[in-house]
């Protein structure tokens, strides 16, 4: 299945009820704390929560990701009594619509979550929703009400999902599954782990580089032994061209080796990545999964990345943007980017203005900061020429701010 759109209400920064269109690049900018990231990992607990591995409606803690301490964490302005509503739209394989969405109740005195609604729609316009009907979540946790028909009926769910209804409707049958959407994508996060000096040859083919990045070494490690180093060198020659001229290599000692750069006038030369800047190490795992996916086709049809930049210098910004222009292109990858980088966007808006991107495969949201307006989202559509059909007022003008306040402090100075 393929996220089209996400709907979220009452969930973490977002009061009202909000609905953003997923395209191939989907792009999220905002302040800190805003709820970019809130936004950018909605899709992983979705997948989790629609997995016949959820054990509560929402788990909070799951495949060493952690979404809160408790409940209403995740609850605007933490006030757990209140439903929390999520939910997407998605493109099945088989060219069908879905669109799911649900509402969850905290009980903090039974420490339990109960799906307070339910709603299907599909492609064939059959929609279901079930309303939950009990007043006592102890005796009364699986009765439910269809809503079109005023029918009640015993529901177990498997997360926001509902696993059997007795009697059964037509609209869903017993036994009804989202498969598991967390294999169909994949997820780094804004911190990066650390490299080590040496690395262990793992002993098995990793198949990604884990969401703090930490199997990205291995990968590396595993294609110089079984593709004769495909995606080694690609890395080797991006690092080489964008990031100071010296090639990435594997250094092997027995059983273990060390990802080092090598000097370019003289390989014997090599300094060992934990030695290098934050820059180099943070960007690693990025570059390593993105030409992974490329060389072996072995990918989700989505990825999500917090901060691809960060640690970056500036310049490196713009070719990092081509990586993910080309998995929407080339692979048709959809990717979902959150970031800080005004280089990042700009170098999306001049590959839609040269006409290697399509302007409808881009989208940027900008998350605003003030919970009290009508929307905290707003829509940021790249024009065919490169230009935006809106922008926010001064957001990436600080530079600009800066250099209007030295000057008037200059003319201050000669007073």
């Amino acid at each position: 299945m393929i996220f089209k759109r996400l709907a979220f209400e009452n969930y973490k920064a977002f009061r009202k009820r909000e609905d953003i269109e997923l395209r191939p690049l989907t792009i999220l900018i905002g302040r800190n704390n805003a709820g970019k990231s809130v936004i950018a990992r909605l899709p992983l607990l979705l997948a989790h929560s629609l997995s016949d591995r959820a054990e509560s409606p929402f788990d909070l803690e799951f495949s060493g990701l952690n979404f809160g301490a408790s409940f209403a964490d995740i609850v605007h302005n933490r006030t757990p009594h209140r439903a929390v509503g999520v939910g997407a739209d998605f493109a099945t394989h088989d060219g069908q619509n879905l669109k799911i969405f649900a509402k969850v109740l905290y009980f903090d005195e039974y420490k339990l979550q109960v799906v307070q609604r339910f709603e299907l729609k599909n492609s064939d316009n059959r929609p279901l929703t079930l309303c939950w009907a009990g007043e006592d979540p102890l005796e009364e946790m699986h009765r439910y009400r269809v809503e079109e028909t005023g029918i009640e009926c015993r529901v177990i769910f498997r997360g926001i999902c509902p696993y059997k209804i007795s009697p059964s409707d037509r609209r869903i049958s017993s036994g009804f599954s989202f498969g598991n959407l967390s294999n169909e994508m994949t997820y780094l996060g804004p911190f990066r782990e650390e490299p080590r000096r040496v690395y262990p040859f793992s002993g098995s083919f990793v198949r990604g580089v884990d969401f703090r990045g930490k199997n990205a070494p291995q990968l590396l490690s595993d294609d110089k032994l079984s593709r004769k180093g495909k995606v080694l060198s690609a890395v080797s020659d991006w690092f080489s061209e964008y990031l100071g001229g010296w090639p990435l290599d594997l250094s092997v000692q027995g059983d273990y080796f060390s990802l080092v750069l090598r000097n370019p006038k003289n390989s014997s030369v090599e300094v060992n990545i934990a030695d290098v800047g934050a820059g180099i190490a943070q960007v690693l795992p990025i570059v390593v999964q993105r030409h992974f996916a490329d060389i072996t086709g072995d990918s989700g049809n989505i990825e999500i990345i917090e901060q691809p930049e960060l640690h970056l210098h500036p310049g490196a910004h713009g070719p990092l943007a081509d990586l993910y222009v080309k998995a929407v292109k080339e692979a048709g990858i959809r990717c979902l980017i959150e970031t800080h980088s005004e280089n990042f966007l700009l170098r999306i808006r001049r590959r839609i203005a040269d006409k290697t991107l399509e302007s409808d495969d881009v989208v940027v949201y900008w998350v605003k900061d003030k919970s009290d307006s009508k929307t905290q989202i707003q829509q940021i559509n790249i024009e065919p020429n490169g230009e935006v059909d809106y922008w926010p007022k001064g957001v990436w003008s600080e530079d600009f701010d800066e250099v209007r306040a030295i000057r008037r402090a200059q003319k201050r100075r000669r007073r």
